[in-house]
């Protein structure tokens, strides 16, 4: 149980990151529009643009066409499905980023990806909604035997064909709208032979 003090009124909603800049990062002055995008600081001009930032989500399927979805042991959706995947660091492509990530979460190695599509997500990350671009990628592993939660980060995982409950059940609409193509190309494509 949290407890706040008495004056402290109700929880902040969530905002957009860019409500937090209240200076400016190069000067110090205070901003005259805060939460304006792009920020502009008045005092120097220092520009800056709250472009999203990036993430990859895979969507792996077992041997019997299963698709892997992982149950989140922490928030934003505790509780709730996700694709194993997650941010892209500096210096790094979606590709790596994709391979290390399935590896970091699931213990799983990835030996080919196809693109599938891109969406954009919101990331309520301490009290703030940072914009994403989530690019997610069809993958094939070497096998699922290694397969491990990491600790912390999954609470469980669990192979299944999809239907409307796992799809409600999702922790972002992103990961929803990725698995409902990868889903229409697979019932297209099993129509075609």
């Amino acid at each position: 149980m949290t407890l706040r003090k008495p004056d402290a009124g109700p929880p902040k909603k969530p905002q957009p990151i860019r409500k937090a800049w209240k200076f400016c990062p190069r000067c110090g002055s205070p901003a005259k529009k805060p939460g304006k995008h792009p920020f502009v600081c008045a005092t120097c001009e220092f520009t800056h643009f709250f472009g999203p930032v990036s993430a990859v989500g895979a969507i792996a399927t077992d041997p019997d066409g299963q698709v892997l979805l992982l149950v989140r042991a922490k928030d934003p959706g505790k509780g709730l499905y996700g694709l194993p995947g997650g941010f892209i660091d500096p210096g790094e492509t979606a590709e790596q980023a994709l391979h290390r990530e399935v590896l970091e979460e699931v213990q799983l190695e990835v030996t080919s990806h196809r693109y599938l599509a891109s969406f954009p997500n919101e990331y309520n990350y301490h009290g703030f909604i940072l914009p994403v671009t989530d690019m997610f990628f069809v993958v094939e592993v070497v096998s699922f035997d290694a397969i491990h939660a990491a600790d912390g980060e999954i609470a469980d995982w669990h192979f299944c064909n999809p239907r409307k409950r796992e799809l409600n059940s999702m922790a972002f609409l992103s990961n929803r709208r990725a698995l409902e193509v990868f889903l229409k190309q697979r019932n297209t494509s099993r129509g075609h032979h």
